[in-house]
C-alpha cells in the first residue's frame, strides 16, 4: 500500500529527529573534547606565564640586593623583601598548576630548593654589608656560590619551560584536530538535516504526484469504460425492446439482434482484456515458461489470424526461421496475434501484413509490419498505455478495446524484453518486440538473417504454410 502524504511527512520528520539526535550526541562529545583541549592549552599558557614571573621576581630580588650592597639604601632592602615575599605564592600556584605532571613537580621541587639556597646567599650579602661594609662585601664576592645558584635557577626554569612548550605544541595540535572535528560534525549535521528535509519534501511531492496520477487514471478509466459500456448496452437494450414488442421476425429485428450479439461479444472482450491487464500488471499471472521455437509461434499466430485476414481481404506473409526461446508460448502467441489484429484492422483491403523474426545479439526480435495509415510521432509511446489509441473513434469503428498493446507490453516486459514502434504516416508501421533466447539454441539459431517471406492466402488451408 502506498504511503499517504501525511505518513511520508511524519516519517521524514521522525527520521530527521532521529538523525539530529544521533548527530547531537556526537556533537556534544566532540565539543566537550574541544573545550577540554582548549582548557589544557590555556592551562599550559598559565604555567609558562608563572615560570616567567618566577624568573622575573628572582632577577628583581638579585638586582635589589646589588643596589643595597652598593648604596646601603634601605629602600633596596625593602624592595628585596617585597620581591622575596611575592615569590612564595607564585611557587605555590605553580605546584597546583603542575600537579597533573609528575615530571614538572619533581623539577619544581628542585627549583624551590635552589631558590631557597639562593635567597640565603642574598640574605648573607645584605647582612655582611650592614656589619662589615663594602670591604667585607668585596671579600664575600670572591665566593662564586651565588653565580652558580643563579645559573642552576636559570637552567631549572629553562627545562620546565621546554617541557611546557612541548606540552603546548601537543595540546595545540589536539585542539586544532578537535576544532576541525567539531566543524565537520556540525557541517555534517547541517547537511544531514537539509538532506532529510529535502528528501521529505521530495517524498511528499512524489506522493502527491502519484495520487494525482492515480486519480487521473481512475477518472480516465471510469470515463473510457463507461463510454465503452454505454454504446453496446444501448444496442442490447434496443434489441431487447424489439423482443418484448414481438418484432423479432422482421428484417430490422434480425439486424438488431445481430448487432446485440456483436456488442455482447465486444463487452466480453473488454471485460476479459481488463481482467487480463490487471492480472498481468499485478503479477497474479504466472508465466508458464517452456522452450519454444520462434518459427512455430509465428506460424501458429498466422493460422489464428487467417480468418480475420480473409475477412478483411488481407494477405499474411511470415518468415520461416528457427530459434529457441524460454518463454510462455501461449502468451507470446497472444502478443503476436494482438499485433497482427491491429495490423489487419488498420490496413487497406488487398494489402499485405508481415510477421518476421531474427536473432539480434542474445534476443529474438519479432516484427509485425503493415501498410496502413501509420502512427504519429507524438502517439508512439502513449499507444502502449491503457485505452490509448491513435484515434478515439477507433474502438467504435474498428472494434478494439484499447488494451491490446498494453497487454502485449506487459507480457513482453515480464519476459525481460522490450517493445517499440517505427512508423511513417500514410505508409505503415512496424511493431517490434524482443524476447531473450534460451540458453540451449537449436542449430542455425545464430543466423540473424531473415528467411524469405511465405504468404498465406485464402487458398491455403493453414496446415501447410
Amino acid at each position: 500500500m502506498k504511503r499517504t502524504v501525511e505518513k511520508t511527512v511524519l516519517t521524514g520528520f521522525v527520521t530527521v529527529l532521529a538523525l539530529l539526535g544521533i548527530v547531537g550526541v556526537v556533537s556534544q562529545r566532540t565539543i566537550h573534547a574541544l573545550v577540554d583541549d582548549s582548557q589544557w592549552v590555556s592551562h599550559t599558557h598559565e604555567v609558562l606565564e608563572l615560570l616567567q614571573r618566577v624568573s622575573f621576581q628572582i632577577t628583581q630580588a638579585e638586582a635589589s640586593v646589588r643596589g643595597f650592597v652598593i648604596t646601603a639604601d634601605s629602600r633596596f632592602e625593602s624592595q628585596y623583601l617585597h620581591d622575596r615575599s611575592a615569590l612564595e605564592p607564585l611557587i605555590s600556584e605553580l605546584k597546583v598548576k603542575t600537579s597533573d605532571n609528575p615530571s614538572e613537580q619533581a623539577k619544581l621541587s628542585q627549583l624551590e630548593a635552589i631558590v631557597r639556597e639562593r635567597f640565603a646567599v642574598l640574605d648573607d650579602g645584605i647582612q655582611t654589608r650592614k656589619t662589615g661594609g663594602l670591604s667585607a662585601i668585596l671579600a664575600l664576592s670572591r665566593n662564586s656560590r651565588g653565580l652558580i645558584l643563579s645559573g642552576q635557577i636559570t637552567t631549572a626554569i629553562g627545562e620546565m619551560r621546554t617541557e611546557e612548550n612541548r606540552l603546548l605544541a601537543e595540546r595545540n595540535q589536539r585542539e586544532r584536530k578537535s576544532s576541525r572535528r567539531a566543524f565537520l560534525v556540525v557541517l555534517f549535521a547541517i547537511m544531514l538535516a537539509m538532506t532529510a528535509v529535502l528528501a521529505s519534501v521530495f517524498l511528499a511531492f512524489r506522493d502527491l504526484t502519484r495520487r494525482r496520477e492515480v486519480d487521473r487514471l481512475k477518472s480516465e478509466f471510469v470515463s473510457v469504460v463507461s463510454h465503452e459500456l454505454r454504446t453496446p448496452l444501448t444496442s442490447i437494450h434496443g434489441s431487447l425492446g424489439l423482443l418484448s414488442s414481438g418484432l423479432l421476425g422482421s428484417e430490422k429485428g434480425k439486424r438488431m439482434l445481430e448487432i446485440a450479439v456483436n456488442n455482447t461479444d465486444r463487452l466480453i472482450r473488454l471485460l476479459n482484456d481488463i481482467l487480463d491487464i490487471e492480472k498481468l500488471e499485478s503479477g497474479a499471472v504466472q508465466m508458464n515458461r517452456a522452450l519454444c521455437d520462434a518459427g512455430d509461434l509465428i506460424r501458429r499466430s498466422a493460422e489464428v489470424m487467417k480468418a480475420m485476414a480473409d475477412e478483411h481481404k488481407i494477405t499474411i506473409a511470415f518468415s520461416e526461421m528457427s530459434a529457441t526461446i524460454d518463454a510462455d508460448c501461449d502468451r507470446i502467441v497472444q502478443c503476436l496475434t494482438n499485433l497482427l489484429s491491429n495490423a489487419i484492422k488498420f490496413s487497406d483491403p488487398g494489402s499485405q501484413v508481415s510477421i518476421t523474426a531474427a536473432v539480434v545479439a542474445d534476443d529474438i526480435q519479432f516484427e509485425v509490419t503493415d501498410h496502413g495509415r501509420g502512427v504519429p510521432a507524438d502517439k508512439r509511446e502513449s499507444i502502449f498505455e491503457r485505452f490509448h489509441q491513435v484515434d478515439a473513434s477507433d474502438s467504435r469503428r474498428k472494434g478494439g478495446t484499447g488494451l491490446g498493446l498494453a497487454i502485449t507490453r506487459s507480457i513482453v516486459v515480464q519476459h525481460g524484453g522490450r517493445i517499440w514502434v517505427t512508423s511513417e504516416l500514410g505508409k505503415g508501421s512496424s511493431f517490434f518486440f524482443t524476447i531473450p533466447l534460451a540458453n540451449v539454441r537449436q542449430n542455425g539459431s545464430d543466423d540473424s538473417s531473415k528467411e524469405p517471406l511465405v504468404e498465406m492466402s485464402k487458398s491455403q488451408n493453414g496446415n501447410s504454410l
